[in-house]
């Protein structure tokens, strides 16, 4: 290695301690080489090394720290850089070992003799006797590469003269002119020469044809501001001008282009200066390459990435990204509402432990790491948590896991649809439940409760059957696909454009979130439906209770009785019971006077009779089910109420047990309801009676209530 030569130093480390144990290294070096170090950052390297390596003064070595939670991103820059110089020798610092970091180094370098493993922490010896011995490597490299190029050179010259002089040029200019031309002709791509004031000396028909001519001989002389709109034309020659005055190039600008009818492409634009053979700068010349297709295809993934954010900060759901340190990386507005903050950003990096308690955080942190070790998913569990003013919220979550390129997990993503309002139904449904068990007992009228219950059942059985639906709906789901979407777009990060524009599932990747959106939308606007039935469900129950808890607390009074009232209140406890069966209820009333009787007793046979007529009923599978109650006056001052239906009838041996303790028709039936309201009916001074002309045929109950309550004889 030539003594005076400086071996340059890139290090970079977001941290910083990389570049202290570097500078300490570097200044306690001393004799030869001389060693320059220059710190960068990971987002920032990439551009520091090209600009060096424009202005002829590339780097020896590249430190790159590996951090623990941008180890990935730190081996992506090393290996971009290890592509952009082939002589550069690379010293990756990781600051831990493990499984992946020496997995992701195999698969980027392979074996390559160009990349150094140096574990942190190490002493700043340790890394100046690696400095020294891989700095006279690189300038070896170098060496021996300008050695190559110089020998090709002579090679190329030797064997061009002797091509030309085979071919029949006299000169070996006319054959490097046919060369030239023969390029110039070919290339796909714009080349141009342009003079100190920007026109064009030469150029490839490639851009004459994109300028609307057909020999590039016709633009010569002309200049952008002739083929282009005014903006791109001064724009283009402020930059040539910038080339000329500083002498250097112009690497990989995007442009885009106006054409003269009227079209818009992009273009990658390089512009270098063009010198004599004495060094000056006679003018520019450059290629441009047509990008116009990787700019629609990047149109189109920032079309897919908007209708993802879309999803995200619109979808009721809580949905979010997290790494595979349960860090979140990417959330939806409604997790961010969740957990009391106003902004993304202040949710990006953290973890469950900055906004939950420490055991809720824990049981998230646990699930999570169970699937990054597993790769089991978790669906549709319910959780029970807490809510931003420490109010108890339920939720059921989602989680599954999202892999990297290289096949390992690399996170989750998770879905959290709040069931709270569901959660609180159920709950207010068993109080209401409780309530009315404790209201019977108190009043003493276990059958009248034995029905209430019964109807509360059967508003039960359909809050259970809108709650399965929402739970199904929950656990078939489709936002899971999100995950694997993200998965689709993160496998082809390195061919993103081509799989978006020619790969058949990456062109419908963008209307596949479209649809995805309305399905969702329509999901949501489900799940509010059945809701919305349960909270009726709910308001059903609590006018159930509501009409039993009044009728129980007047419990044992005597007092003046509408039994017009009566009658309704007891259909109304049928209700459900009765349209569910598709009963139809006519009533047939006439004015009545009213009666002093016991309130509770009269409302237990009424109910009893209609629960009974309802049951008998079930069998009618052919003609209408109809229930029919008369009330009357009695003719004695008193009232007359009629239940009549259309059912299964009563055997004739049937009509003198009916009424008898333990006697029943139905297979199961206790025969204590009607015992208990014919026994009740007599205790009021009245009487309950039944008729039906035979089995299939119907039946008839009469209650027959008199004016005054009978008051007992004393002996």
């Amino acid at each position: 290695m030539s003594h005076g030569k400086q071996a340059r130093i890139l290090s970079v480390d977001d941290s910083g301690a990389l570049h202290e144990v570097l500078r300490a290294a570097v200044g306690g070096s001393g004799g030869v080489p001389p060693l320059s170090l220059t710190p960068a950052r990971l987002a920032e390297a990439l551009a520091i090394a090209r600009l060096e390596r424009a202005s002829d003064q590339p780097y020896s070595l590249a430190f790159l720290a590996l951090p623990q939670f941008a180890a990935l991103a730190a081996v992506e820059a090393a290996a971009q850089l290890a592509a952009e110089d082939g002589d550069l020798q690379l010293v990756l610092c990781p600051a831990a070992d493990g499984p992946s970091v020496a997995d992701s180094l195999w698969s980027r370098f392979g074996g390559s003799d160009r990349v150094v493993l140096l574990r942190q922490p190490f002493a700043a010896d340790e890394a100046l006797q690696l400095i020294r011995s891989l700095a006279a490597k690189a300038e070896l490299q170098r060496e021996l590469r300008a050695a190559k190029a110089s020998t090709a050179t002579l090679n190329r010259d030797r064997f061009a003269a002797q091509t030309a002089a085979k071919s029949g040029f006299e000169q070996e200019a006319q054959f490097e002119r046919a060369l030239m031309d023969t390029f110039l002709l070919s290339v796909p791509d714009a080349v141009y020469f342009k003079d100190l004031e920007s026109r064009f000396v030469r150029a490839s028909i490639s851009l004459a044809h994109r300028v609307g001519h057909d020999d590039p001989n016709e633009i010569v002389g002309l200049s952008d501001l002739d083929l282009f709109s005014e903006e791109h034309g001064l724009q283009a020659f402020a930059d040539e001008q910038e080339v000329i005055r500083t002498g250097q190039p112009l690497l990989g600008k995007i442009e885009k282009e106006t054409l003269p009818d009227g079209r818009s492409t992009w273009v990658l634009t390089s512009k270098l200066p063009w010198r004599n053979p004495a060094g000056a700068i006679i003018g520019t010349f450059g290629i441009s390459k047509d990008i116009t297709a990787l700019k629609r295809a990047e149109e189109d993934l920032q079309n897919a990435s908007d209708m993802l954010q879309a999803l995200l900060d619109n979808i009721p759901d809580r949905i979010y990204y997290k790494n595979a340190q349960s860090r979140f990386t990417k959330v939806g507005k409604a997790l961010v509402k969740r957990l009391g903050m106003t902004s993304p950003d202040q949710v990006i990096g953290k973890t469950d432990f900055d906004f939950h308690p420490p055991e809720l955080a824990r049981q998230f942190v646990h699930d999570e790491e169970h699937i990054m070790a597993t790769g089991e998913a978790i669906i549709a569990k319910v959780e029970q948590q807490v809510g931003p003013e420490g109010e108890p919220i339920w939720a059921s979550v989602t989680k599954v896991p999202i892999y990297d390129r290289i096949g390992q997990i690399a996170g989750i993503i998770g879905i959290s649809r709040d069931i709270t309002a569901l959660k609180l139904a159920e709950q207010e449904l068993q109080q209401k439940s409780r309530e009315l068990i404790e209201t019977s007992r108190a009043a003493g009228m276990a059958e009248v409760a034995t029905g209430v219950l019964h109807n509360v059942g059967n508003v039960l059985n359909s809050v259970n059957v809108a709650a399965t639906l929402v739970s199904d709906m929950v656990r078939r789901s489709k936002a899971v696909n999100l995950a694997r979407l993200a998965a689709m777009l993160k496998s082809h990060g390195q061919d993103l454009s081509a799989f978006l524009t020619q790969d058949e599932k990456g062109r419908q990747i963008p209307g596949y979130l479209e649809q995805l959106g309305k399905h969702l939308a329509d999901e949501q606007q489900t799940l509010l439906r059945e809701l919305d039935e349960m909270r009726k469900s709910v308001d059903h129950i609590r006018d159930i209770v509501a009409t039993q808890q009044g009728y129980a607390k007047v419990g044992g009074t005597i007092e003046p009785v509408i039994v017009a009232d009566l009658v309704e209140m007891a259909l109304r406890m049928q209700l459900t019971a009765l349209t569910r069966h598709d009963v139809t209820v006519n009533r047939q009333f006439s004015p009545v006077p009213t009666v002093v009787a016991e309130k509770h007793k009269v409302l237990q046979i009424l109910n009893n009779l209609i629960r009974n007529a309802k049951q008998a009923l079930e069998a009618n599978l052919d003609d209408q089910k109809l229930l029919t109650v008369r009330l009357a006056p009695n003719g004695r001052g008193g009232v007359s109420v009629q239940v009549l239906d259309n059912g299964m009838g009563i055997a004739p041996e049937n009509l003198t047990k009916i009424f008898a303790h333990s006697f029943s028709t139905r297979p199961g039936g206790h025969g204590f309801g009607l015992h208990s309201a014919a026994l009740a009916a007599k205790e009021m001074g009245g009487s309950l009676t039944v008729h039906s002309e035979g089995v299939g045929k119907g039946a008839m109950f009469s209650l027959d209530l008199p004016a005054q309550p009978k008051e007992d004889k004393k002996s």
